[in-house]
């Protein structure tokens, strides 16, 4: 009885003996020869999500104010500014489709359509008298301008480099197409030219000149969006246009005759150039899939060239003269848009 008392002891104390000179014995386990590396700081920005693509399409109203104009330089023998003209204060309406195709991995397709109307603005018509041409004295006309329309057309590929659950940020690059069309109507002198639109004056019900402008452009930018109060969106859309090329046609109606020096027809402007676009839109999602929003874009275009005069003046050789172009569109848009996809890509 004594020794089964005494057994566990002797057992714990024999293993205490032996323990540290089997351990003595054993090879020592070799230290980590790599740590591990740390988590790059874009991993936290990069969320990774199932893949998954997500469809939005908008219809959009869109209200703008416009401006165009073109100034008309003279060849060697007339050097300097001779015609200048000057589309302001033009209302604007268009109904446009907009549409957006998001993927979990960051590439991204966007683009929009519309097609409108020009339906108010004037027409400043201005001459100046250049020394040893033969040209006459100040001109300033003024026209109405009314029944112009514009359609365009853009197209974006990008890459969101920066994503989270609530925000993005990413670049594009793509193709955007403007058509502006405006009409002139009436004509009276504004100046002190008796030549021109002075006896007699023409009525406004009277079309005197038609300008249509075809801008192509090629778009580089950002895009970003945040959202926030859980329904909340903003989306910033800003856009330099490296190269913007013109093609244009202008039909001065009162001009266009038999007679020596008449035109035989439109004159066409042809420039290149640069431009920007800025959009901003503030949207609403009333459930998962249906939101509304409002928005406000800002577009303009400048391109220098030549309006070509040759093989279109009655009797004349007439050659190419230089000229600049621009243009400006402002305004407000509101939208409804319904995404398709799994869930929410910001």
């Amino acid at each position: 009885m004594q020794l089964q008392r005494n057994l566990p002891c002797a057992i714990a104390i024999a293993g205490m003996i032996v323990t540290p000179a089997l351990a003595a014995d054993m090879p020592a386990l070799p230290p980590l020869t790599t740590k591990a590396a740390p988590i790059p700081d874009l991993d936290y920005f990069a969320a990774q999500p199932s893949p998954a693509i997500q469809y939005e399409v908008a219809g959009r109203y869109w209200y703008g104010i416009a401006k165009t104009g073109k100034s008309l330089y003279g060849t060697p023998d007339a050097v300097g500014m001779v015609s200048r003209l000057t589309y302001s204060n033009m209302s604007t309406s268009s109904g446009e489709i907009e549409g957006r195709i998001s993927s979990t991995f960051g590439w991204f397709v966007k683009g929009y359509a519309g097609i409108g109307r020009i339906s108010s603005g004037t027409l400043r018509d201005e001459d100046f008298p250049v020394p040893g041409t033969g040209l006459g004295a100040y001109s300033s006309t003024n026209s109405d301008q009314r029944g112009g329309y514009l359609d365009y057309a853009s197209m974006d590929v990008g890459y969101n480099f920066v994503r989270g659950g609530d925000f993005s940020l990413g670049a594009f690059a793509g193709y955007h197409f403007f058509n502006e069309v405006v009409d002139a109507y009436g004509c009276s002198q504004a100046a002190t030219n008796t030549d021109v639109c002075f006896n007699p004056t023409y009525p406004s019900g009277y079309e005197v000149i038609t300008q249509d402008n075809k801008w192509s452009s090629l778009r580089v930018g950002l895009n970003g969006s945040v959202t926030f109060a859980d329904r909340f969106k903003l989306s910033v859309d800003a856009a330099y246009l490296p190269y913007v090329l013109l093609s244009g046609n202008d039909a001065h109606l009162l001009r266009i005759g038999s007679a020596v020096g008449d035109f035989n027809g439109a004159i066409p402007d042809k420039g290149t150039g640069q431009g920007y676009q800025f959009e901003a839109l503030l949207s609403y999602q009333l459930t998962p899939s249906f939101g509304i929003g409002i928005g406000g874009r800002y577009w303009h275009m400048q391109a220098s060239g030549l309006s070509h005069f040759e093989g279109r003046v009655v009797g004349e050789d007439a050659v190419a003269q230089p000229v600049d172009w621009k243009t400006d569109i402002y305004g407000m848009f509101v939208q409804a848009s319904y995404k398709f996809g799994p869930y929410p890509i910001n």
